[in-house]
Formats: C-alpha cells, structure tokens, sequence
C-alpha cells in the first residue's frame, strides 16, 4: 500500500522530532562537560595576567558596571562601583 502524503509528513515528523532530541541531548551534555572544564580551569588559574577595565553587560544591549577579567580563564577579577543614585553597588571580585 502507498504511502498517503498525510502518514509521510507524520513519519517525517516524528523523525524530526527524534533528530531534534538527540541534538538537544547532545548540547546539553557538551555544555555540560564544558562548563565543568571551565570551573576546573578557574580553579587552578593563578589569575597572572588581567584585563583593562572594560564595560560589561547582564543581557545582550543591557550594559552594567565595568570589569576586569582573567585573561586566561574569563574568570571576572574586579567590578567597579555602580552608581544607579539611590542604590550604590559595591565592587565583587574574588
């Protein structure tokens, strides 16, 4: 029996389904993995070599205090004061 162009487009979509599945599974596990190397890497950084003041941003366009960062492991160093007029943000850093 031939197939009907409603049961191909419902295999097609379940293989799809399947394929965007394994991907996510796939990604999740690499950010995962990655993200574990990166924590070991700061971990064992000496923080030898840092960045210039440089502005940074809490969402994509959103620009907040500027930063210094380990120029080997990213790690963010230093935060400057924020002033937001009332409310003064204290610097972070390690």
């Amino acid at each position: 029996m031939k197939e009907t162009s409603e049961q191909a487009k419902k295999r097609h979509d379940k293989e799809v389904k399947h394929v965007r599945k394994k991907h996510k599974s796939d990604i999740d596990e690499m950010t995962e993995r990655h993200a574990k190397e990166i924590d070991d890497l700061r971990v064992t950084c000496k923080h030898k070599k840092v960045s210039d003041w440089m502005p940074s941003m809490w969402a994509p366009g959103h620009y907040g205090p500027q930063v210094k960062t380990c120029e080997n492991c990213g790690l963010v160093i230093d935060t400057e004061k924020w002033d937001l007029g009332d409310i003064v943000i204290e610097s972070g850093g390690k």
